[in-house]
């Protein structure tokens, strides 16, 4: 971009990218803003332009691409923003007991997970010895769905005590 091609840009720009940005942000200042971000962008990157393309569209390109990246920006704050602030903080809970500690043994636990069929015992131990339900899928030969099947089967005998 030559010097004259920046002079003529920067004189001309406003009243000619004004209608263009009111649209985008439908606000007097906020368009001012996002020409006056669109233009430092213009004169930043103009060894990025190339001679003999279309001017206009790649302003264009930039203006709308400030917009749309101030636009995600103020999204992300306003969902800080609003979050809501737990009621409570780890200084002021109280310990709760879980009735599932206190009911089963690990001797009861080993029990419930021998008596499950063997294709469901199999699947579980493997899952949770940190296998990934492709490797269990492998070692049993079965398709991974079929894999993910018996390891949560085995998880709802468990939870709701073999039958």
């Amino acid at each position: 971009m030559s010097p004259q091609e920046i002079n003529h840009l920067s004189n001309g720009f406003y009243p000619e990218y004004r209608p263009f940005a009111l649209t985008l942000t439908r606000d007097e200042d906020k368009a001012m803003d996002l020409l006056q971000e669109a233009i430092y962008l213009v004169l930043k990157n103009h060894e990025r332009f190339v001679s003999g393309t279309n001017i206009q569209a790649w302003i264009k390109t930039i203006i709308r691409n400030v917009f749309i990246t101030g636009y995600r920006k103020g999204k992300r704050r306003q969902e800080i923003v609003t979050e809501e602030v737990p009621v409570s903080n780890w200084s002021n809970r109280t310990i709760e007991d879980n009735p599932a500690l206190a009911e089963l043994s690990a001797e009861d636990i080993m029990n419930r997970v021998e008596a499950l069929s063997p294709i469901y015992r199999r699947a579980f131990k493997l899952y949770n010895n940190g296998l990934k339900y492709q490797e269990i899928a492998n070692i049993t030969g079965v398709p991974i769905g079929t894999a993910k099947s018996r390891v949560w089967t085995a998880r709802q005998q468990l939870r709701d005590g073999v039958r």
